[in-house]
């Protein structure tokens, strides 16, 4: 009996004891685990200010196409156009715009060339950045030869300028074409007033259409090849830039009978070749690129719609 009490006794012992070690232990277990946590989380945090890792995208998107982005088309400004070979040769015209003159030059010159910086003003229209003004000067009022109708006045081109800057009623400009010495007081244009774009050009002439030389560039008597002309056909005749006119002479007057009193006309005979360079509504500017004879105002000259 009393050994039963005993075992019974020894046997409760351990149990209290084993009990105890395993309430001992399963705090350590807990603190031994957040330990690893921690540790875990401190191995694959990002050291300080680091930048974060790009997002993964879901698996499914990797597969997706980009969305195309939109393009918008840029469309180029056609080149501007050199308006100086058409008014560079001078022309005759009926009335000019707007006006204005050459009121100063940066370097106090008495003859002005391309380059110069000079002040420009205008009481008739406000200056603007880029703008194209011609100057010019008029040499004389143009009577058709043949019908003594007025034509126009002749004016002569001296040069080019664009404006840089405007303050008030004053601009700052370039000579930027020189095609002879410009001066203080000298009139400037719009390059417009030379370019009759709102002028319905007709229909082109017919082959031998009759025209005259109604004036020439340098006052001479006599022209040649190189030479400069204005003829009474424009823009409403339908004639255009780079059409060509056969200059021709008239035939004297010749007895072909000493018994028989009758005189007779001799034909046209072909003396030159002219091309247009620009036209007015009423007129074009031409230069005479063949000669074998002295060309003159009053000369007749026939349209030529040959390539030759």
């Amino acid at each position: 009996m009393f050994d039963e009490k005993l075992n019974l006794k020894e046997s409760l012992l351990i149990f209290f004891i084993v009990s105890f070690v395993l309430l001992l232990s399963i705090p350590v277990a807990k603190a031994d685990g957040l330990a690893v946590e921690e540790a875990k989380r401190t191995a694959t945090a990002p050291p300080l200010g680091a930048v974060p890792p790009p997002l993964v995208e879901a698996e499914g998107d990797l597969f997706l196409p980009p969305e195309p982005e939109e393009v918008v088309a840029e469309i180029p400004e056609p080149p501007k156009e050199d308006l100086w070979p058409l008014v560079s040769q001078g022309m005759i015209i009926r009335k000019l715009g707007h006006t204005g003159i050459i009121t100063a030059s940066e370097d106090e010159k008495q003859m002005l060339a391309q380059g110069d910086l000079i002040y420009l003003a205008t009481h008739d229209e406000p200056f603007f950045p880029d703008q194209e003004w011609v100057v010019f000067e008029t040499i004389k009022d143009v009577i058709h030869p043949k019908t003594q109708t007025p034509m126009g006045e002749l004016v002569h081109v001296l040069g080019l300028v664009k404006v840089i800057d405007v303050a008030e009623d004053v601009a700052t400009a370039r000579i930027t074409r020189s095609h002879a010495p410009m001066k203080i007081g000298n009139p400037i244009t719009f390059i417009e007033s030379f370019i009759p774009l709102s002028t319905e050009k007709g229909l082109p002439p017919e082959k031998g259409s009759e025209a005259f030389v109604i004036e020439v560039k340098d006052a001479r008597m006599n022209n040649a090849q190189h030479d400069v002309v204005y003829i009474d056909r424009g823009k409403k005749a339908g004639i255009a830039r780079g059409d060509r006119f056969v200059i021709v002479h008239e035939g004297k007057r010749k007895s072909f009978s000493e018994t028989v009193l009758e005189d007779k006309t001799l034909p046209y005979r072909k003396v030159g070749i002219m091309v247009v360079l620009a036209t007015q509504a009423d007129t074009a500017t031409a230069k005479i690129i063949q000669s074998i004879e002295p060309i003159a105002k009053g000369d007749t000259v026939l349209f030529d719609s040959s390539e030759e």
